[in-house]
């Protein structure tokens, strides 16, 4: 079982596998400010990069997210 105590900024009444997601998109967002504020080119292009994967992820995750195939 999970101690909602381990997990610090997950709101109450979140289902625990979303937790997992919060993490993700957080440790996303963080990693580009973090490439950002070293000024670094390749690694802003690969944080970039990264964080739209996330994304994707995410979204296709949602009810009714998956992409339309025609």
């Amino acid at each position: 079982m999970t101690d909602r105590s381990q997990n610090h900024g997950v709101p109450e009444g979140v289902p625990a596998g979303d937790d997992v997601d919060l993490r993700l998109g957080r440790h996303a967002i963080e990693l580009l400010q973090a490439a950002r504020e070293a000024g670094e080119p390749t690694l802003i292009a690969q944080a970039e990069a990264m964080a739209m994967a996330v994304g994707f992820v995410l979204a296709s995750r949602l009810p009714g997210g998956a992409p339309e195939t025609a």
